[in-house]
C-alpha cells in the first residue's frame, strides 16, 4: 500500500507514537461484560427466505433507474421491504441487551489483515487523523468509502462498527477508509486542540474527500466515486458534510455522490445533554467517557475538578467554553451563507437552519430502541418535520427492530449487506462488474431422473487452508420428490474480486474469503435436455 502514500497520508512504522493504542474503551464492569462473551466470526451467510423477500430481488428494485434517482423513492422501497418481509428477515434477538451483546462481541483481526493498513491523514491545523485503510489489492477504479466511527471509536479499538466494515469493505466491491472519531482517546493524544461535533468532523469528511479526488495524490487513482458512511456521533459529521458538498464540489459533478447515516447525532446539544441527565445509564456513559477522555484533563485546566459521576458533562462544558473555531477549517472550504466560523460551538453544530436544495442523496437508518441516540429527538425530527428541511434529498427509513442499530443482529445478515451496497451501487454511475462463472454438466448416469420438478441448490462455503489457492463449495441438491444429492465445488482464489499476494493466507484472510463468497456467490440450476450447475459471481471491471 505504500505506493499510495503523499505528505498527505502517511503510513507510519508500526513502533511510531502515533500508532499507540488509547486507554481502555470501556469501564472494568462493561470490559468484564464483553470479555466473559464467546467472540463470534461471522460467516455472512444468510437465511432461506422466499422468492419475494430475497434480498437480489430488491436490490434489483433498489438499483433500477427509474427508482435510484430518488433517496426518498429508494427510502420508501426499503421501508416497503421491511414491512412486507420483516416476518422473514428478523432473527429473532430482540432484547437491547442482546443485541448490544452480541454486536460488541463481534471478531474481526484487522490488525492482522493483509488488506488493511493504518494510516495517518494530516489535515489543516496540524491536525492528525488515524484511519484504517482497506484496499482489495488491485489498481481498479472503485466507489471508495469513508466511514466515520461513533462516539469514543479509535482504530485500534471499534467494536460497534465491525460488521459494517466487513460488508463495506469484505462483501462489497468497494475499497474503504475508517477514521476515528474526534472523541477517541488517540484523536486528543495525537492532537494540541480538541473537539467533537459534526461541524468538524464534517469538515474534516470534506478535506480528506478533496484528497481522495485530487489528481496529484497516488490513492486518487483508484477511486471512481466517493461516498461517507457514519454512525451515531460519526454520523452527524456525515450529515453536515452532505450540506458541505453543495458548496464545495467541482463544476460539473459531485465531490461526494451519496451520504449514508445510522442512528445519526442530528441534534447534538439535546443529546449530549440527555446522556448526561443522571441515572443509570449516565453513570456508565461517565466512566466509559473518563477512561477515554482521560488525557483531557492534561490539556483542559477546567477538568481538574469534577464531581464524581460528573466528568463528562464536565468535560463537555469545558471543550465548549475554550472553543474558537473549527480544529481545520480554512478559508477554502466554503460554508453556507450565513454561517461564519467562531466560537459558538453549539451554533455551528446545529446547521439544519442553512440545510436546503441540497442534490446528493442521504439515506438515514434508525432503529425504534434507541437509548443513545434517540430517534425522536433526532433522525425523527427530520422525518415528523419537526426540522422543516428545504431539500428532498434527506429519506429516514426506521427499522423497529435492533438497539442504537444493531442491524445485523436483529436483520439477516446477508439482507442489511444487501441493502447497504445497493444504495452506495446505485449511486456509483460510472462504476462497472462483470459475472465470471463456472458451469458443470450433471448429465451422466448419477443424475439421471433425477432433474424432475424444481430443483433446489443451496451451498455450504469451506474455509480454506492456509496454503490453498481454492476454496471449497459443498452444493446440496432437493428436488420436488425431496431426493437430495451433494457434490463438491472448487473455485480458484485468483478469480475473486481481491488480489492475494501472500504465499500464505492468514485466519483474517480465509474468514474474509468465506463472507465474500456467501455474499456474492449465486448457485443455479440449469434444467433441460442438458442439466447443469452454474455457479456465478460479479468482480470489478
Amino acid at each position: 500500500m505504500e505506493q499510495f502514500q503523499s505528505s498527505r497520508i502517511a503510513f507510519p512504522s508500526e513502533d511510531s507514537a502515533i500508532l499507540t493504542d488509547s486507554p481502555g474503551r470501556y469501564p472494568a464492569v462493561l470490559n468484564f461484560v464483553f470479555q466473559s462473551l464467546l467472540g463470534w466470526t461471522p460467516t455472512g451467510i444468510g437465511k432461506t427466505l422466499s422468492a419475494g423477500c430475497n434480498p437480489d430481488v430488491w436490490q434489483a428494485r433498489m438499483l433500477d433507474a427509474r427508482v435510484k434517482t430518488s433517496a426518498q423513492i429508494q427510502g420508501a422501497l426499503l421501508q416497503k421491504y421491511l414491512q412486507e418481509c420483516g416476518s422473514e428477515l428478523e432473527t429473532g434477538v430482540n432484547g437491547t441487551l442482546g443485541n448490544a451483546r452480541r454486536q460488541m462481541s463481534i471478531n474481526l483481526k484487522s490488525k492482522e489483515h493483509p488488506f488493511m493498513r493504518r494510516v495517518v491523514i494530516n489535515l489543516p491545523g496540524n491536525v492528525r487523523l488515524k484511519g484504517l485503510l482497506a484496499l482489495k489489492g488491485d489498481f481498479k477504479r472503485r466507489p471508495f468509502v469513508i466511514m466515520r466511527t461513533g462516539i469514543f471509536s479509535s482504530i485500534e479499538d471499534f467494536r460497534p462498527e465491525r460488521a459494517w466494515l466487513m460488508m463495506l469493505f469484505e462483501q462489497a466491491p468497494f475499497n474503504v477508509l475508517v477514521l476515528e472519531n474526534m472523541s477517541s482517546g488517540d484523536f486528543i493524544n495525537n492532537n494540541s486542540q480538541f473537539a467533537f461535533g459534526g461541524y468538524d468532523e464534517g469538515i474534516q469528511n470534506l478535506l480528506v474527500s478533496k484528497l481522495l479526488r485530487d489528481p496529484n495524490e497516488p490513492l486518487s487513482k483508484i477511486v471512481d466515486s466517493v461516498h461517507i458512511f457514519g454512525m451515531s456521533l460519526g454520523g452527524h459529521g456525515v450529515l453536515f458534510s452532505s450540506l458541505l458538498n453543495k458548496y464545495n464540489s467541482p463544476e460539473g459533478y459531485p465531490l461526494v455522490q451519496s451520504f449514508l447515516a445510522f442512528c445519526p447525532v442530528v441534534n447534538l446539544k439535546d443529546t449530549m445533554e440527555g446522556l448526561t441527565k443522571g441515572g443509570i445509564t449516565s453513570a456508565f456513559i461517565d466512566m466509559w467517557a473518563h477512561r477515554r477522555l482521560g488525557p483531557l484533563e492534561n490539556k483542559l485546566p477546567g477538568l481538574s475538578n469534577y464531581k464524581a459521576f460528573h466528568f463528562f458533562p464536565t468535560a463537555i462544558s469545558e471543550v465548549v467554553r475554550n472553543y474558537t473555531g473549527g480544529l481545520s477549517y480554512v478559508s477554502s472550504v466554503k460554508l453556507p451563507p450565513g454561517m461564519k466560523d467562531g466560537p459558538d460551538f453549539w451554533g455551528l453544530n446545529d446547521f439544519w437552519k442553512s440545510y436546503s436544495d441540497v442534490q446528493e442523496p442521504v439515506m438515514i437508518w434508525t432503529t425504534t430502541d434507541d437509548g443513545l441516540v434517540p430517534a425522536s429527538a433526532n433522525a425523527g425530527m427530520i422525518s415528523s418535520k419537526k426540522i422543516k428541511l428545504a431539500s428532498k434529498n434527506i429519506k429516514v427509513v426506521e427499522f423497529p427492530r435492533g438497539f442504537h442499530c444493531t442491524l445485523p443482529i436483529a436483520y439477516d445478515w446477508k439482507a442489511i449487506s444487501t441493502m447497504m451496497q445497493s444504495y452506495i451501487l446505485s449511486h456509483s454511475p460510472s462504476f462497472r462488474m462483470k459475472e465470471k462463472n463456472l458451469t458443470v454438466d450433471l448429465m451422466d448416469d448419477e443424475w439421471k431422473g433425477f432433474f424432475v420438478g424444481p430443483v433446489i441448490a443451496n451451498y455450504e462455503v469451506k474455509e480454506p487452508a492456509k496454503d490453498q489457492k481454492f476454496v471449497r463449495l459443498e452444493i446440496h441438491l432437493v428436488n420436488s420428490k425431496k431426493s437430495d444429492k451433494s457434490m463438491n465445488l472448487s473455485l480458484p482464489l485468483s478469480e475473486f474480486d481481491f488480489r492475494f499476494l501472500n504465499q500464505d493466507l492468514t485466519t483474517a484472510e480465509k474468514q474474509m474469503i468465506v463472507r465474500w463468497l456467501n455474499q456474492n456467490l449465486k448457485v443455479d440450476v440449469l434444467q433441460g435436455a442438458k442439466p447443469a450447475l452454474k455457479v456465478s459471481w460479479n468482480v470489478a471491471i
